[in-house]
């Protein structure tokens, strides 16, 4: 008893773990990256926009829910979620990027989409 707690187990092929595909890990990477991209430009905005934007487009939360992190009524969380935006398209034409980030259109306008 005492020897086979000490070496592991031998697995066969019936009981080997599932691996990823190298597509699905290509994949994972590009996500991460992209976020990372992503996450770059918006660290260049003021504090108040980066903030709405991190919890509207990142966290995935409604103006509403923005508003109560924040500590902000919902029209400010829409003016600075405006500002953002329109100051991350500015970046991106001014890096002249051809290429979108993920969640961030051509325009620089990430994918967030009315009140929710």
């Amino acid at each position: 008893v005492r020897g086979t707690l000490r070496r592991p187990p031998v697995l066969d092929e019936t009981h080997a773990p599932d691996l990823p595909a190298d597509r699905q890990v290509e994949d994972q990477v590009e996500e991460i990256v992209s976020t990372e991209a992503a996450l770059d430009l918006i660290a260049q905005l003021p504090p108040d926009q980066a903030e709405v934007l991190v919890l509207r487009v990142v966290a995935d939360l409604d103006v509403a829910a923005t508003a109560a992190v924040v500590g902000k009524s919902r029209g400010a969380v829409r003016v600075l979620a405006h500002r953002g935006l329109k100051r991350l398209g500015s970046i991106l034409d001014a890096a002249g990027r051809q290429q979108p980030v993920a969640g961030v259109t051509r325009r620089g306008v990430p994918t967030v989409t009315g009140e929710s």
